[in-house]
């Protein structure tokens, strides 16, 4: 029953989980994720103050309806007469209608605009970073929770060939072949598969959660795309020299820049004189005094004399600002390009590792098998077997985690370079990872007997 009581964590009933490729997760996200839908109401949020700023080119329309109520008429004595002329009734509306449209800002009202764009497209780069990182996420905990079943899949082998050694050693150890100390580290080695068998699991729970965390998704999820590896990449050069023109946080940047460059513009036309026309009427005339027209137009204009060099300086502190962007695009440039270049040796490197683990998958599994028919054939220990067979285990759990780790960092490249927008294509051409490997001399595990001692038959005399 212990080969049994092992294999049972992965035949418990388990809530029905639905199928999801890489592809339909990220439109998931796309469509629940918190952090992206709080990045399109920033959007939102900036196309309506352009909007609100263009509105400052055309002319302002305002309509004045007021009523008041005096102490008494207004009158206007004429001395030395004893008599006086009523101006104004003590209750009167009036209901003015005005227009003011401004000619010349010195540039201000232009600044505005073009800083209420910038605003719009640092808001779209912000929102493209987001979801670049968000993808990113998304590939690091949909391909763990890859890592992680494959990874059970693994120990629940391991687990199964432990209960054949065990079984092998209670045999041999009963025929009188090996020692009761081997049949004890056979034993030893099965509780410790059996202990990270249940590690596992819980590894394949925690991976799970970190995954609908992000797809912001309650129910279970089961990945349909594999682990995978890319063969043919473009040189790294091309990823390095793709951060200049496609990196949101490089256009980002750009857009900061040109916001502070509008504001040494504003700050310049505030030292510049203003011009404006105006023009005013009365709609309800009755209400007016004698000496209030009942219409007018006019231009006007303003110009300071002296503010105790408030425009200068802060001509200076806004051009300090747009030096200070400057400066801090150029050190992300360069960061982003070596980031870049760091991301792509990570890449090569775990698929080195790959394909090194992959050569030795031959070798432990005909070192296991070799190992265990000659513990059967009793010139070979227990502990020999038990040492292939953490070794062939370590081999495969070794080829998938440097499968995840290419896909991690393949996925980071991408938005180091600003490339994340390619990943369906790059995932279109993808080889999946291999499934796990049997260990060899695993036999049907039904046909292995309890390991539980039978009552010992008497001995006959």
């Amino acid at each position: 029953m212990g080969l049994l009581v092992a294999l049972s964590l992965l035949c418990l009933p388990a809530p029905a989980q639905e199928r999801l490729s890489f592809g339909d997760a990220l439109q998931r996200v796309q469509q629940r994720n918190e952090a992206l839908m709080a990045g399109h109401d920033e959007l939102r949020q900036r196309e309506a103050e352009k909007a609100a700023v263009s509105g400052l080119k055309v002319p302002k329309a305002e309509l004045d309806l007021r009523t008041t109520f005096l102490d008494a008429d207004v009158t206007t004595p004429f001395d030395p007469l004893p008599i006086a002329y009523k101006m104004q009734n003590k209750n009167f509306t009036k209901a003015e209608f005005s227009v003011t449209w401004p000619v010349y800002t010195g540039g201000r009202i232009n600044a505005a605009n073009r800083a209420a764009t910038a605003k719009q497209n640092e808001a779209e780069a912000q929102l493209r970073f987001t979801g670049d990182q968000l993808v990113t996420e998304l590939a690091q905990r949909y391909f763990g929770v890859c890592l992680a079943r494959r990874a059970r899949e693994v120990t629940a082998l391991k687990v199964t060939t432990m209960e054949q050694q065990a079984h092998r050693a209670h045999r041999l150890m009963d025929e009188g072949i090996i020692s009761k100390a081997e049949t004890l580290n056979a034993e030893v080695a099965l509780a410790n598969a059996k202990a990270e068998l249940e590690a596992a699991e819980r590894d394949v729970t925690i991976a799970s959660e970190g995954l609908a965390n992000t797809m912001a998704w309650n129910d279970p999820v089961e990945p349909a795309t594999a682990l995978f590896l890319l063969r043919g990449l473009e040189a790294k050069e091309y990823f390095q020299d793709s951060v200049d023109d496609k990196h949101p946080v490089l256009a980002m940047l750009g857009a900061k820049h040109e916001q502070a460059h509008q504001g040494v513009r504003a700050e310049q036309g505030a030292g510049l004189p203003t011009a404006y026309v105006f023009g005013m009427y009365e709609l309800l005339p009755e209400g007016c005094s004698v000496v209030d027209p009942k219409w007018a137009f006019g231009f006007g204009g303003q110009y300071t004399l002296f503010d105790g060099d408030q425009v200068r300086n802060k001509v200076s502190a806004a051009k300090a600002q747009e030096e200070r962007v400057a400066h801090l695009r150029q050190k992300y440039q360069r960061d982003l390009r070596s980031l870049t270049v760091k991301r792509y040796e990570e890449m090569e490197k775990a698929r080195e590792q790959y394909d090194t683990l992959d050569t030795t998958l031959a070798l432990t599994a005909e070192n296991l098998r070799v190992r265990t028919r000659a513990f059967e054939e009793g010139v070979a220990t227990s502990l020999e077997v038990v040492d292939a067979t953490l070794t062939h285990a370590r081999a495969q759990l070794g080829r998938l985690k440097a499968a995840y780790d290419f896909d991690t960092a393949f996925f980071q490249l991408l938005e180091s370079s600003g490339q994340t927008g390619r990943c369906q294509e790059y995932l279109a051409r993808a080889i999946p990872v291999p499934e796990n490997d049997s260990f060899p001399g695993l036999t049907d595990p039904s046909l292995i007997e309890p390991l539980e001692k039978k009552p010992a038959e008497p001995k006959s005399k």
